[in-house]
């Protein structure tokens, strides 16, 4: 009898030291992940801005300071950490171009930024239905929602530096009461924080400066007519896209009238 209730007391001990170790941790979090994007991400938005365009406006270049500041802000994620994948696209994170993909944690493929940008493109101008807005409200409506805002911070034409990183979800078990403090971070690594797993879910995020204005038109009409007709997919162009592919763009433009101008004077000389 002595031997049974030493063994059931042995049981319950075992049974509560599971308990105890399982009220110890709290709820799943989340966080992001950064990972740094290669070059082709910034060709690739500049081909997204200008590849096979009649009309073109301005090319960003790459800017360490914006990838410095964007990093930093996609790590700072949600307070306190987000209770799901979507939580943390924060509204900060939201005023800037950003676009939703699913990336499987196992998978060593690299990412494909012509075909996140090309998507990007489609559901932001799906929002246009095919029409240039032409007033202050139906560009407000524009900005409403989410892809028509990415989309309009992506082209925006006055912008010329940009910084980009992809964001990817990463659960965290976080001790519900930690017995010793997290020491801050200096944003190096995640080596102050819990190690977490890594979810499907990821965001590529571009920051661009000078930014599009909100409610108000990132790109003029005449742009816009040239990027809905464009047929090309962004993987089946090259850095040499990004001249103007008809003699109709802004540079052409302008020796037309140069030689316009030239052809008028020796016209009126020879009089």
């Amino acid at each position: 009898m002595a031997s049974f209730y030493r063994t059931a007391v042995a049981v319950c001990l075992v049974a509560l030291g599971v308990l105890e170790s399982e009220a110890q941790q709290g709820p799943a979090t989340y966080k992001f992940t950064v990972v740094n994007v290669d070059e082709d991400a910034y060709l690739s938005a500049n081909l997204a801005r200008n590849g096979k365009l009649p009309v073109h406006i301005s090319e960003v270049k790459k800017d360490d300071s914006l990838v410095t500041a964007l990093t930093e802000e996609v790590t700072a994620g949600a307070e306190p950490a987000a209770e799901n994948c979507t939580a943390l696209i924060t509204s900060e994170l939201k005023a800037r171009f950003h676009y939703s993909f699913d990336h499987e944690p196992e998978s060593e493929a690299s990412f494909d930024y012509r075909q996140l940008l090309q998507k990007a493109l489609e559901a932001g101008l799906t929002v246009f239905k095919k029409a240039y807005p032409k007033s202050k409200e139906e560009w407000q409506n524009i900005w409403k929602d989410d892809a028509g805002a990415s989309l309009a911070y992506l082209l925006a034409s006055n912008s010329t530096t940009i910084g980009c990183v992809i964001g990817r979800c990463t659960q965290v078990a976080t001790p519900a009461e930690p017995e010793v403090p997290e020491l801050p971070h200096d944003g190096a690594g995640d080596s102050g924080t819990p190690e977490g797993t890594l979810k499907k879910e990821a965001v590529l995020f571009c920051d661009l400066k000078p930014p599009a204005v909100k409610d108000s038109a990132p790109f003029d009409e005449e742009y816009f007519n040239g990027l809905i007709e464009r047929t090309t997919q962004l993987k089946d162009m090259t850095e040499d896209d990004l001249k103007n592919s008809v003699g109709n763009g802004p540079v052409a433009t302008a020796s037309t009238i140069l030689i316009a101008g030239l052809v008028a004077m020796l016209t009126a000389v020879s009089a």
